[in-house]
């Protein structure tokens, strides 16, 4: 039963023993015809004919072994494998039968599949060409692939008798290797070098000289194999380093500006330190009005209970102020100024009550007897020092309200209640030259703490001094009217506790403040800092990338120069064979003609 030649082989099989990703067949070289893939192995003329082919080209490319007509007419496996390997050397000259891994018949065939042979071949035929049909079946498998290795050779030497057809076309035969880090799916380089050559071949033998455009081609695919950058990629890249010179050109005094932060940051530092020293010079001054705060608050012990709804009051209105710190310093301010006049208008009120409650008590005592009008003064006078910093002195003086009553000696008494009033007197003008000594005492210690003040040079202090100043300007005023010393004092205590605590809040916020340019000045100082890592880290990849292109540009130039010196080898071969093919030629028509004049 004939055998079935339409059956396609698989095309996707792999062999490591032959060049890779081998998918077009020669037929595509050379003439326009089509040759006929099935061939006659039944016709003696036919086999007669392709053993005739098969031992002129083995003759031709110096086959080592014997040749016979006789010997191809029934050969054995060992002359089949050996012609076959003679058959693929002839286009890849590093191929041989032997290979790890593989049996000689599984290379034949994995071989003759990826050249593109399209018929069936079973590995019995190679293996057994002593059965019928078998020789005849690798014989044609033969003169198949001698037939396209002449056609491949023809291309080579005689491709520019083809001006009609692209390099893709008349070199089409997959016959140059893929480098080792190459894909199989791209186009191999050696092929790109041998169109170059032999377009370089053929313009110098036509006297011209090669385009740009052909040229720019190649150097197209060559760079699209290599994955080598484009003039393009190049020029972006040689001005992005002009780019990145000029940054770090911009960027050389980096390192003066950091040590001018540095050096800033120490400075404040140090601001810090001496405004942390100033601070707790001030909380020791602090701590010293606290202590004369106390001393007056040791005289101004008893209050009215509506002076103490109005600390409860402000005290509430504090909480309010702290609570409410966001809503704005103009309505607690005008809130504060309210609750003030409140509190004076009672304080005035109370004053007003007192001299009412004096005055009715002066009548009551007018009740209970006759009262004369010279003891109206005495009693006007008994009344006015039941005030807490007078009744201690009042009681021990004995002065009581006096009336005309039973048993009352004018004489007599009278003279005791002048000599009461007189005692009475001594002892306040003592009182008030204590007090005025204590003035005196306050004014020096103001007057030291003033200096150590100016000492400092600080405005701030400067105006607290001013205030320290004007406060004690109202202590005199508050020692020369005693009526009203308990409001004012009192007032002026709130006042100077609001002031000192809007002082140390000041402080407070100026330390912030420093605190926060500390942390900004650091903060910036990372920035600079980090900023100059991201510039070294920029440079360090733009480093890299260069030296990623470098090696590729080397293997290039290395690729062009081996690419060099092969087409010179090819071209020696050429040359070499040409001679040699003259030489045996030569002898052919010198035997032929002694054969002719010996016959004759």
């Amino acid at each position: 039963m004939p055998r079935n030649f339409s059956l396609q082989p698989e095309r996707n099989s792999r062999m490591t023993g032959v060049p890779l990703n081998i998918k077009a067949r020669t037929s595509s070289i050379g003439s326009q015809e089509q040759r006929p893939l099935y061939r006659d192995v039944k016709s003696k003329a036919n086999m007669t004919k392709m053993i005739g082919s098969l031992i002129q080209f083995l003759e031709t490319t110096d086959y080592s072994n014997s040749l016979s007509p006789k010997i191809l007419h029934s050969p054995n496996s060992k002359e089949i494998f050996s012609i076959f390997e003679h058959l693929v050397r002839q286009i890849c000259p590093t191929f041989r039968i032997e290979h790890d891994g593989m049996k000689a018949e599984e290379v034949c065939l994995n071989t003759l599949k990826m050249l593109g042979y399209s018929n069936i071949l079973s590995k019995h035929h190679l293996l057994a060409p002593g059965a019928p049909q078998a020789w005849n079946s690798v014989l044609a498998a033969f003169d198949w692939l001698r037939e396209e290795i002449e056609n491949a050779n023809d291309v080579i030497v005689h491709c520019y008798s083809y001006p009609h057809l692209t390099h893709v076309q008349f070199i089409n035969f997959s016959v140059f290797r893929h480098d080792d880090d190459q894909d199989v799916e791209e186009e191999p380089l050696n092929k790109i070098i041998f169109e170059l050559k032999s377009v370089i071949f053929k313009r110098r033998r036509e006297g011209s000289d090669v385009s740009s455009n052909e040229i720019e081609d190649y150097r197209c695919r060559i760079n699209k194999v290599l994955d080598a950058p484009s003039e393009d990629d190049m020029k972006k890249l040689y001005d992005r380093r002009n780019v990145v010179d000029k940054e770090l050109d911009s960027l050389v005094n980096l390192d003066g500006e950091e040590r001018s932060l540095r050096s800033q940051l120490t400075e404040m530092e140090s601001l810090l330190k001496s405004l942390d020293g100033k601070l707790h010079d001030h909380e020791s001054q602090i701590a010293q009005f606290k202590s004369l705060d106390e001393e007056n608050t040791k005289v101004l012990k008893e209050i009215d209970v509506e002076i103490k709804d109005s600390e409860q009051k402000l005290a509430s209105v504090r909480a309010k102020v702290k609570e409410q710190e966001d809503a704005g310093y103009g309505r607690l301010a005008q809130e504060y100024f309210m609750l003030r006049e409140r509190v004076d208008a009672r304080l005035n009120a109370k004053d007003d009550l007192i001299k009412q409650v004096e005055q009715k008590e002066l009548e009551y005592t007018r009740r209970e007897g006759v009262i004369a009008p010279t003891l109206d003064a005495y009693n006007h006078l008994v009344g006015s020092l039941r005030k807490p910093q007078f009744s201690e002195i009042a009681k021990n003086c004995g002065l009581e309200v006096c009336t005309y009553c039973k048993g009352f000696n004018m004489a007599k008494q009278i003279p005791t209640l002048v000599n009461r009033v007189r005692a009475c007197v001594e002892q306040l003008t003592v009182a008030l030259t204590t007090k005025e000594q204590r003035v005196n005492e306050l004014t020096e210690r103001m007057e030291t703490l003033q200096a150590a003040i100016d000492n400092t040079e600080l405005p701030d202090v400067q105006a607290k001094l001013n205030e320290v100043k004007a406060e004690l300007s109202k202590l005199d005023e508050l020692l020369a009217e005693e009526d009203n010393a308990h409001a004012k004092a009192e007032q002026e205590y709130v006042n100077v506790s609001a002031q000192r605590a809007n002082e140390l809040d000041q402080l407070k916020k100026q330390m912030a403040a420093e605190e926060n340019h500390q942390i900004e000045l650091t903060e910036k100082l990372e920035e600079r800092i980090k900023e100059r890592m991201r510039v070294n880290s920029y440079i360090e990849t733009i480093n890299q990338q260069l030296s990623v292109f470098i090696p590729y540009i080397e293997s290039y130039f290395k690729t062009k120069e081996s690419a060099n010196r092969v087409w010179q080898m090819h071209v020696n071969l050429l040359r070499d064979e040409a001679q040699s093919a003259a030489q045996r030629i030569e002898n052919k028509v010198k035997r032929a003609l002694e054969e002719y004049s010996l016959s004759e």
